[in-house]
């Protein structure tokens, strides 16, 4: 799934979908970023609308499943630099990001 925010030109990859209070809101990953952003869904146009990959329900969401499995998911939401190392990895194995993505 890729997304765009209202305010940018950029394309997010989207990792995760998930809703809370009524809303709905996209986990993006994007160059340039040390790990997961939440996008609220009115905030963005759907630019791609199909989740390719293996994705799991989890807690309220749908997620990336090595997220989940690898137990990446908080500390890539605060940033760390070990497990954004480490979901990149997974990304260029899969051919998800170029070899080239940082």
């Amino acid at each position: 799934m890729k997304i765009q925010n209202n305010c940018s030109e950029k394309i997010i990859d989207v990792y995760a979908v998930y809703w809370s209070y009524g809303e709905t809101y996209f986990y993006g990953f994007s160059k340039g970023y040390n790990g997961l952003l939440a996008y609220k869904a009115s905030d963005v146009k759907i630019i791609d609308p199909a989740l390719s990959g293996d994705f799991i329900f989890f807690e309220g969401g749908i997620f990336y499943k090595p997220l989940i499995d690898e137990k990446l998911l908080d500390d890539l939401l605060e940033y760390d630099e070990c497990a954004y190392n480490r979901f990149l990895e997974i990304l260029k194995v899969e051919g998800r990001v170029d070899p080239d993505f940082y």
